[in-house]
């Protein structure tokens, strides 16, 4: 889901239990390797919805969210910030923590 301003952003984060926001620059290559990847690895965990939002766009999300470096990702349970990811993500260590969340949020 692309998210084009901040209230969206705020709205996004606050009616999902589970909610991964992705956020990148422009050309970001970077960013266009891992949101594929991303996307990918959530759509074996229909709980968890993925927001995308464009800094350049979305200004005021780089300094609510302390997101000063692309890509960033930042995972949230019942609309608390639980994992912060940045730059060079390293997919497997991403997936476990990502997992062990979901592990202890399922009631």
């Amino acid at each position: 889901m692309e998210l084009h301003n901040i209230d969206d952003v705020e709205g996004f984060i606050s009616t999902n239990r589970l909610a991964v926001l992705f956020i990148s620059s422009p050309g970001c290559s970077v960013c266009q390797a891992l949101l594929p990847r991303i996307e990918d690895m959530l759509q074996k965990h229909p709980e968890i919805e993925l927001g995308y939002a464009d800094a350049s766009e979305v200004s005021e999300v780089t300094g609510k969210f302390l997101a000063f470096g692309a890509p960033t990702i930042l995972v949230f349970a019942e609309g608390k910030e639980q994992i912060r990811e940045g730059r060079f993500i390293r997919m497997e260590d991403f997936k476990n923590k990502l997992e062990r969340l979901i592990s202890m949020t399922k009631y």
